[in-house]
């Protein structure tokens, strides 16, 4: 185990992520990017520097119960090196969607057929990777 948190403190130096505070009102909450492949994460450190009760958004912290992820490590990093930095949302202001974007879910959502989809459905279990099960005849 100790072995595979070290492998993700290298991934987090290797890899170009680019990590930026979103809000410190409560405790940090951090986007981390990762520009290859597309991605975007938000971690969430509430003890801060304590790498205590520290969350991630990505598969990897969510399957592999290490308590840590290259986006975890990368993110902690960045702050102890940039203690002080402004966040993207300031304190008090919170970002809200805006209601087009959910007028257009609402209405791909109602525009649905009922009772559609593939014979085989996704399914996850808390704490468990996902699995598969397929409709029985």
């Amino acid at each position: 185990m100790a072995d595979e948190r070290r492998d993700r403190r290298a991934r987090a130096l290797e890899e170009p992520l680019d990590v930026r505070l979103r809000t410190a009102k409560v405790y940090p909450i951090l986007e981390v990017r990762n520009p290859l492949h597309g991605t975007v994460y938000l971690v969430l450190l509430p003890e801060f520097p304590s790498m205590e009760a520290v969350f991630c958004t990505c598969t990897d912290f969510a399957r592999r119960g290490l308590g840590t992820c290259k986006h975890i490590e990368a993110g902690h990093r960045w702050l102890v090196d940039h203690p002080g930095t402004a966040p993207l949302v300031p304190p008090g202001r919170a970002p809200r969607p805006r209601l087009g974007v959910w007028k257009e879910i609402d209405r791909r959502i109602a525009a649905l057929p009922k009772d559609a989809g593939p014979d085989s459905r996704r399914y996850r279990r808390p704490g468990q990777a996902l699995f598969e099960r397929t409709k029985m005849a």
